[in-house]
């Protein structure tokens, strides 16, 4: 399966088994809790074979930001109110 980035020409390939969000269930009314995250990404490393020391891509030093928890089916965010509720599904 071939998936373009928003807004360039490139392309990267996604196995199958990362698109594993289920479909909303009605009848659970279970939230599905996600968190965001942004890091800082030398583009030697993401192609590989460079011999560039450093940090590891996705670690705590190239970390931007978090953003989250928040509901993927309803887009609400986390509150512990919002918890005890059932999800609706989309807004």
């Amino acid at each position: 399966m071939r998936r373009a980035w928003v807004g360039t020409d490139q392309h990267v390939e996604v196995p199958g088994h990362v698109n594993r969000i289920p479909d909303f269930d009605p009848r659970s009314g279970d939230h599905l809790w996600t968190m965001g995250g942004c890091w800082r990404v030398d583009p030697e490393k993401v192609v590989g074979g460079s011999d560039v020391d450093g940090p590891p891509l996705l670690d705590t030093e190239n970390l931007l930001a978090l953003v989250g928890p928040g509901c993927f089916y309803c887009e609400t965010e986390y509150t512990p109110l919002l918890a005890t509720r059932r999800c609706k599904g989309g807004p």
